[in-house]
């Protein structure tokens, strides 16, 4: 049944189900974040780098940023497609929200592996 749900017969249905797995992730990592700041309790800069330091921490925060501007995406290109009748002006709009989302990737992308 869901194999069929994700075939060409149904095409908004892969980005509905990426959305939600995407929330999904979201939720995991901020428990996983918050089960940490409870635990280790980061009072200063020095504690809040070993929190962050450890690669798999790392990728994992990754992850979620991926996880956040993907579901951004699919939320943003939702609402332009209600919401701007004009498809020139949704083009733009839609290239310059890509943009900053990949822009803000990156830099989440060079924060994390500066450590």
């Amino acid at each position: 049944m869901l194999i069929e749900l994700l075939t060409k017969k149904y095409p908004g249905m892969r980005l509905w189900l990426t959305q939600r797995i995407s929330a999904v992730v979201m939720v995991v990592y901020l428990f996983l974040m918050l089960l940490a700041l409870a635990i280790r309790q980061p009072a200063n800069y020095e504690s809040w780098l070993g929190l962050m330091s450890p690669w798999w921490w790392r990728i994992l925060t990754l992850v979620f940023f991926v996880s956040l501007f993907v579901h951004a995406w699919l939320g943003v290109r939702d609402v332009f497609k209600d919401y701007v009748f004009n498809l020139k002006l949704r083009a733009f709009l839609q290239i310059v929200v890509d943009m900053l989302l990949i822009g803000y990737l990156c830099w989440v992308s060079i924060i994390l592996w500066k450590l």
